[in-house]
């Protein structure tokens, strides 16, 4: 796996490293790219205006020691119709665009309500990956979730910090249910340390490991190499515009 597609950096308020520490590591690991994927302005913790994620396109260089930098972000889900809190204005500045659901940022509810705001995220045309789908404090329907991802070509994220089981709980059977219904839909996987500090970039070998427990097709994870994360994205582009 080449690619680490979930990554945060200060601008978060809960991580406690830089854009140089995390790609000087990457290069260590032999990680070609990182997604910086900083959160959305609901988050308590973060920037209270998004505009950051504009500029970065301006003076986060593309390439750094070789690294490729996805200029990203982690939107959060702030309510059950599919609202994000990234300005849509902005939208078009961002590479890749994490969403996700956090219960600092929006009220837990049913399997039946939470499935419904994560489907209309998807359909909303904004999110490029749903983060950490592990049913941690939001059960998930996951066959109508992996329809879904299918029908909006939707990444669906392998977390590799869920799967360590020390934030969010024992998730490991939900992303099993999870992987087999995404691959009888062939749905896109992305992989992801979630990183809040520079050690554990490129940490994505639980996440692999999975992925081999159940023999995910190499071709629909985009996290494998730049070639299939700008293959995704080009179909992404056809979902919204990206600058």
């Amino acid at each position: 796996m080449k690619l680490d597609l979930h990554t945060h950096t200060l601008l978060s308020g809960h991580a406690y490293s830089t854009i140089k520490e995390n790609v000087e590591t990457a290069k260590i690991k032999g990680i070609e790219g990182i997604a910086v994927t900083d959160h959305g302005p609901a988050m308590p913790s973060a920037q209270q205006d998004a505009y950051h994620i504009v500029n970065m396109r301006l003076a986060v260089p593309k390439y750094l020691d070789g690294i490729r930098i996805i200029r990203g972000f982690e939107t959060n889900i702030i309510d059950y119709d599919g609202k994000i809190d990234l300005p849509t204005d902005y939208a078009p500045f961002v590479e890749y665009i994490i969403g996700s659901l956090h219960g600092i940022c929006i009220i837990p509810s049913d399997k039946k309500k939470n499935t419904e705001g994560v489907i209309n995220a998807m359909a909303s045309g904004y999110v490029d990956t749903i983060g950490h789908p592990d049913g941690f404090g939001f059960p998930l329907d996951y066959p109508a979730i992996t329809e879904a991802a299918k029908e909006y070509e939707v990444a669906l994220e392998l977390n590799n910090n869920t799967l360590k089981g020390r934030v969010r709980g024992n998730c490991k059977e939900n992303y099993l249910e999870m992987l087999y219904y995404a691959k009888k839909n062939g749905v896109y996987i992305s992989v992801g340390s979630d990183s809040h500090f520079y050690t554990s970039i490129g940490e994505l070998d639980l996440a692999v490991d999975l992925l081999k427990e159940v023999g995910y097709p190499e071709e629909l994870i985009i996290s494998k190499n730049l070639k299939q994360f700008e293959k995704f994205m080009n179909i992404r582009k056809q979902e919204r515009t990206i600058y």
